[in-house]
């Protein structure tokens, strides 16, 4: 079994080459969940089980519940109108 685990350790290496991370395994991809609902991620929306899950998550950043901290914009910028019109 020691030749079989030396190859699977070269496989992963030139995979990780090849992509510049690792490949997931089955066990490994079995285990993601859907950071959603929690489901098992599926290939086809991953990291998410679904399409519904996806335009949930969407929703989120553009409803504003995701944010980026940072400062607020007019203290990036003070010299702008808050109406953003330049003209």
């Amino acid at each position: 079994m020691g030749k079989v685990a030396d190859l699977e350790k070269a496989r992963r290496a030139r995979n990780k080459t090849k992509t510049g991370g690792t490949t997931d395994t089955a066990a490994e991809q079995s285990r993601r969940r859907c950071p959603i609902c929690r489901q098992p991620s599926q290939d086809r929306y991953r990291p998410f089980c679904s399409k519904r899950c996806a335009d949930v998550d969407l929703g989120r950043w553009i409803g504003g519940d995701y944010r980026v901290p940072g400062p607020p914009v007019n203290a990036l910028n003070p010299g702008e109108e808050e109406d953003g019109d330049e003209g």
